[in-house]
């Protein structure tokens, strides 16, 4: 896994020995001599991590990394601070300042390069999700997701699971008293995932060694293979010193680990930094899935767009091919919308649209498609239905709306009436907007007789 590192230590000797060593496991590494210099070639190198030291003349590790993740244009860019001062005091204050993660010197190679290929990991992640962001926001979709901090308010639930009942009641019970969040115990690798289906945790603080003879290990591979616990943030808790433990862990899935014995405030510590991250994480899939929807709905009445309609067509089509059968194709007019609007506004004629669109959806199968293709103009795609059915169906749907008048938003009512063109389709049928001009033509009869009727294309008839 290749990678842009920054390596930033006001030594040279220590700039030259971290370099050695990542650009032999094939990392492309840059280098700055003080906490200025690195600031400005995180910004105009964007590089995939920075390792940053703690002890620089101009300014420390810890306000360097609070400029970093200050500043929009990096926070995005994970960090690792490294010190000789191995006490959690350093590294509690280094996750507070918004550090991803902690090493000591000396370096062990093995918690080195596991530690820098998981955040690398981390990196492309949301890189590939920022990217999708901005695409959407450049689409006029969603804009894009703030970049402060997220805090852990109204988390889901923490659930621990100890080496032993003991250690879980003393950690459940430090947690409670620190966090305003759920945590739920287990004893066991089947409760936990039988937990997590669930309760869908948010976060998880797994041992190495779990009671009841269990993995640690196998319970965080599991965790990340299923999808409901996928993106929830995991911290391995490894029996000081197991530096092969935690770079398995970290390897398998886990998003950060803990040596054993540890000091709760660096629990805490590392827990809020994990819920920052999949706090952000989430709300960029959000916004990923919310531009999704819109591109594909229209957003007075909720139902699908015309862009959505059409390659739903071809879906409709290949059906028909692979079963030798036929469909129909409905377009679907509001009758004398304009004067809706001129006579009683405009949000009395989004009222309509909106009522319209609900009594449609009510009178239609669930396979059927409906879709609205701009202003007052409806289209109903529907599979294995022949012109006898299709008749049923669009009389339905006409006296459904001609049944009731709407009520309008600022009081009083408006009766409402549609007329509808109908197309019958077979396999032999190969272009999906023929189809639908045949029923665009189908709908202009039904307007050229009087409105308020259905009337099939006449070549079906």
């Amino acid at each position: 896994m290749s990678g842009r590192v920054l390596v930033v230590d006001d030594v040279a000797t220590n700039r030259l020995l971290l370099r050695a060593k990542l650009s032999s496991a094939y990392y492309d590494v840059v280098v700055a001599e003080n906490g200025t210099q690195a600031l400005e070639m995180a910004r105009r190198e964007q590089p995939d991590m920075v390792m940053l030291d703690v002890m620089m003349p101009d300014m420390d590790g810890f306000a360097v990394c609070e400029a970093l993740k200050a500043s929009s244009e990096t926070a995005h860019i994970p960090v690792i601070m490294v010190t000789a001062l191995d006490t959690p005091e350093e590294r509690i204050r280094g996750l507070e300042a918004g550090a991803d993660d902690f090493l000591s010197k000396p370096f062990n190679d093995l918690a080195l390069f596991a530690r820098v290929r998981n955040l690398m990991r981390m990196k492309m992640m949301f890189d590939e999700l920022r990217l999708r962001d901005m695409t959407s926001r450049e689409l006029g979709i969603v804009d894009l997701v703030p970049e402060p901090e997220v805090g852990i308010e109204a988390s889901g639930a923490i659930l621990l699971a100890p080496p032993n009942p003991g250690d879980g009641h003393v950690w459940a019970g430090q947690l409670r008293r620190r966090l305003a969040v759920p945590t739920i115990v287990t004893h066991s690798e089947r409760e936990a995932l039988n937990l997590a289906r669930m309760e869908l945790p948010d976060c998880f603080v797994v041992h190495q060694s779990l009671a009841e003879g269990g993995d640690g290990l196998r319970l965080v591979s599991a965790l990340r293979s299923r999808p409901e616990t996928r993106q929830a943030a995991v911290i391995l808790v490894v029996e000081n010193g197991d530096v092969q433990t935690a770079a398995k862990g970290l390897d398998l899935g886990a998003s950060d680990y803990i040596e054993s014995p540890f000091d709760v405030s660096e629990l805490i510590a590392r827990i809020r930094s994990q819920l920052r991250r999949k706090r952000y994480s989430d709300r960029l899939r959000t916004n990923l899935r919310n531009g999704l929807k819109l591109a594909v709905t229209d957003p007075l009445t909720g139902i699908y767009n015309r862009r959505y309609a059409s390659q739903h067509m071809n879906r409709v089509m290949e059906r028909a091919r692979d079963t030798d059968g036929v469909f129909a194709v409905m377009m679907i007019d509001l009758d004398k919308f304009k004067s809706i609007n001129d006579r009683h506004g405009h949000d009395a004629g989004d009222a309509v649209l909106r009522e319209f669109s609900r009594r449609l959806q009510e009178n239609i199968r669930g396979v059927d498609l409906v879709a609205r293709f701009g202003g007052e103009e409806f289209f109903v795609a529907m599979p294995d239905v022949d012109q006898r059915a299709a008749a049923h169906a669009a009389e339905r749907i006409r006296r459904a709306v001609e049944g009731a008048p709407v009520a309008l938003p600022g009081g009083g009512e408006v009766k409402v009436t549609v007329s509808i063109g109908v197309a019958i389709a077979t396999a032999s049928d190969l272009d999906a907007e023929a189809i639908i001009k045949r029923a665009d033509t189908a709908l202009y009869s039904s307007k050229e007789a009087g409105r308020n009727r259905v009337s099939f294309f006449a070549k079906a008839a």
